[in-house]
């Protein structure tokens, strides 16, 4: 496992003529002092700064008039980089191998290089895969005093042209989960699911178009030639003449049977007045009245019943009605037969005459006919070729989820990360039956008041003894942490943050700033190189400005040439 520790760094303010330079050794590092504002945090946050990450510095530190200089090793090879505010220069050993104002082009592609680590991610706006800057190759690696305290792996600043949940995925790259190929291959398979949902669109459109020009076509009379198609117009004409003839014919009968069912309809009332007189019903009305009919106005009496009876050969008056009454019902249903027969071929001579019109030339026709045709084939092609382009896709995406599965299985990796964080949690006395179930990898707990720094604490140390679990085969880079005990009045609880920092023994560095180190130095069972600041705001000096003059200025110069 290859891995990276800083040797030294070099601050120099430009203006004032004041430097601060300070070595460190592999393994644990102590900066400390018993009063506030000597600059310990100026300090830590000049190292990951000067690698070109961003940070926040106090108010008082003016970042912009000074020259940053870090030295570090990777295994057994010395580099060394140099930042003037927004340039770069880049050393291996002594030779010069890149100087730049692009971090995250040009600066975070070196050191893919040399890292053999990086991070890739979707941009916001463009959505486009992207080398991401060094801020997330040395995310989790970085507790700040001011932002890293109130939000986990959230000391880096300007780190906004990323969405949330994407930085907090960044951490699967340090896991070992994802590499850029995979990336490539998850931006590949969301791409080719992009591409499937416009074909189906594109189909959907297609289909549509096809099926109106069937039914189109189906008004054409189909031909290879004028020839043949005034042939075939004779059909559709024969067809209207036979038609016109069953159409005349069919509404004569009609007709025919409203005449008779009207007939029968108009004898089964003279019945029912006849029986009306017969029974005595309202005998003492206007019987001029009663004997009219009130359609034809023709007068009943006694010889109209009696052609009425005559028709039907029957003397009895209840046999009668029903029998007259059951002819009206097979009229009835003839009728309707007839009625819809007539609608059916009504809607016939329609299209016919839709095939067949003698005011259209006949040459127009064949054109239309044949342009059709040709669209109907042409869209058919390109339904085909869409639906193979989709199947096609499909296949891909089945060969890049099958990629996917031979990554490291993210279920055991968050069981493990889980269970390294409660007991951590437990250890720093921290445990609440709410975090029960709530411990997730890309969504960090939250505690509140004195708790937070241990919670935070415990889950970027969890990631840590993860990564070492499953001997993930990724660069580890050293751990720098401000003030872990900055909320902790108890002596007993800051020492149980200490001994979990101190428990670290698979980074190859850790840089802590902490005030009173000597006061829990004993307690501790790893010896650290213990740096102890005293002057409050004198963190640079003149002595130190002189001493590296000449490589301040030559860096200065080179900077200044981009």
């Amino acid at each position: 496992m290859r891995e990276m520790y800083f040797d030294n760094i070099l601050i120099a303010d430009i203006v004032e003529k004041t430097a601060h330079f300070h070595g460190f050794e592999k393994g644990f590092n102590v900066v400390t002092s018993q009063d506030n504002h000597v600059g310990k945090s100026s300090l830590l946050k000049s190292l990951y700064y000067t690698m070109g990450a961003e940070v926040d510095f106090d108010n008082v530190w003016n970042k912009n008039t000074k020259l940053y200089v870090v030295e570090f090793y990777i295994d057994e090879i010395k580099f060394r980089v140099a930042r003037w505010q927004k340039a770069f220069a880049l050393f291996r050993g002594t030779e010069l191998i890149l100087t730049t104002k692009s971090v995250s082009r040009d600066l975070a592609k070196e050191y893919e290089k040399i890292f053999s680590f990086s991070v890739y991610m979707a941009n916001k706006k463009t959505n486009k895969i992207e080398l991401a800057p060094p801020a997330f190759t040395f995310m989790p690696y970085y507790i700040d005093q001011d932002r890293g305290w109130s939000g986990l792996y959230e000391s880096f600043s300007n780190i906004d042209q990323y969405k949330k949940p994407d930085r907090i995925k960044s951490l699967y790259y340090h896991l070992g989960i994802y590499t850029r190929s995979t990336v490539e291959l998850m931006a590949q398979k969301d791409a080719l699911k992009d591409k499937i949902e416009q074909l189906k669109a594109e189909e959907e459109k297609i289909r549509i178009t096809i099926d109106s020009l069937y039914a189109e076509i189906q008004n054409l009379v189909p031909a290879d030639s004028i020839e043949e198609l005034e042939r075939n117009l004779m059909i559709p004409k024969e067809r209207i003449a036979f038609l016109v003839s069953r159409i005349g014919e069919t509404r004569n009968k009609i007709q025919s049977l409203e005449t008779a069912l009207y007939q029968h309809e108009h004898q089964l009332e003279v019945i029912q007045e006849y029986r009306k007189i017969k029974d005595g019903v309202n005998i003492l009305e206007d019987r001029e009245n009663i004997r009219t009919c009130p359609k034809c106005g023709y007068s009943f009496d006694e010889e109209i019943y009696s052609i009425v009876r005559s028709n039907y050969n029957l003397q009895n008056e209840d046999y009668m009605y029903k029998q007259i009454e059951q002819i009206i019902s097979s009229i009835a249903s003839e009728l309707e037969k007839y009625k819809e027969n007539y609608v059916g071929l009504m809607d016939e001579l329609k299209q016919q005459e839709q095939a067949y019109d003698e005011k259209q030339d006949s040459y127009e026709v064949y054109l239309r006919q044949r342009g059709l045709q040709d669209s109907v084939k042409h869209f058919t092609e390109q339904l085909g070729g869409n639906v193979y382009e989709q199947e096609k896709h499909g296949k891909e995406i089945k060969d890049i989820d099958k990629e996917l599965r031979k990554l490291p299985n993210k279920k055991e990796v968050e069981e493990n990360y889980i269970e390294n964080v409660r007991l951590n949690i437990i250890k720093l006395d921290a445990w609440n039956s709410a975090y029960e179930g709530n411990i997730k990898l890309l969504k960090p707990i939250k505690a509140q008041g004195t708790l937070e720094n241990k919670i935070i604490l415990a889950q970027m140390i969890g990631l840590f003894q993860t990564m070492q679990y499953f001997h993930t085969n990724t660069i580890l880079f050293p751990l720098v942490v401000d003030s872990p005990r900055a909320k902790e009045a108890s002596h007993t609880s800051s020492k149980d943050i200490l001994k979990l920092i101190f428990e670290m023994d698979n980074l190859p560095q850790v840089v802590l700033a902490t005030m009173d180190y000597e006061d829990f130095e004993k307690e501790m069972k790893r010896r650290a190189k213990v740096t102890v600041l005293t002057e409050k705001r004198k963190l640079l000096n003149s002595d130190v400005y002189n001493k590296y003059q000449i490589l301040i200025e030559d860096l200065k110069e080179l900077l200044d040439s981009l």
